[in-house]
């Protein structure tokens, strides 16, 4: 995940999500197993795996989901391209998943539920397959998602080691001349 500072309509950026290059295996393995168990989609495997070589890695170059102080911001899609913004007041939950294909992958899936879906079988606007770190991403989700509800000051992004270093500088030299106007005074 990479900390931005990055604003949009929905409020400053506040995680964009990165994605694992394990998304590229999963995606072959998915369509060829539907392929197989249709019988018919045996004889296109073949074209499959040459179309998905193409297809997955533009697939994966156009993911983005990010986390702003207001929603949660989803892209996706090659030829049918879907933009989701997911207000954080409106999410009721965000799962982890993974089954036992996207385990030998190593990668997990994060589903952003909103009021009005639920169960096993309900679609989501938010469902993110390959999120480095999802642990880490919902976590934040959620920390926002709290700020909002009850109230609090939005959580903010944690400043560079830099900016920290230069106002402890500016903090000395201020003490330095309190200190020499006291002596003198």
């Amino acid at each position: 995940m990479e900390q931005s500072g990055e604003a949009s309509v929905t409020g400053r950026t506040l995680v964009e999500a990165q994605f694992d290059p394990g998304i590229v295996p999963y995606s072959r393995w998915i369509g060829s197993f539907w392929l197989v168990v249709s019988v018919v989609g045996i004889l296109l495997i073949p074209f499959w795996l040459l179309f998905c070589f193409w297809y997955s890695h533009e697939y994966m170059r156009r993911l983005s989901a990010r986390l702003t102080t207001g929603a949660v911001e989803i892209r996706k899609g090659v030829f049918f391209r879907k933009e989701s913004t997911i207000p954080l007041n409106r999410i009721t939950d965000v799962r982890l998943h993974d089954d036992p294909l996207m385990r030998m992958c190593g990668i997990r899936g994060l589903r952003v539920e909103t009021a009005g879906q639920s169960g096993q079988s309900a679609s989501s606007e938010g469902d993110l397959v390959g999120i480095v770190d999802a642990v880490a991403f919902r976590d934040s989700i959620l920390r926002q998602r709290q700020s909002i509800l009850t109230g609090e000051e939005p959580a903010a992004a944690p400043q560079r080691i830099e900016d920290t270093a230069q106002v402890l500088r500016e903090i000395r030299d201020i003490l330095a001349r309190i200190e020499q106007q006291g002596r003198t005074g």
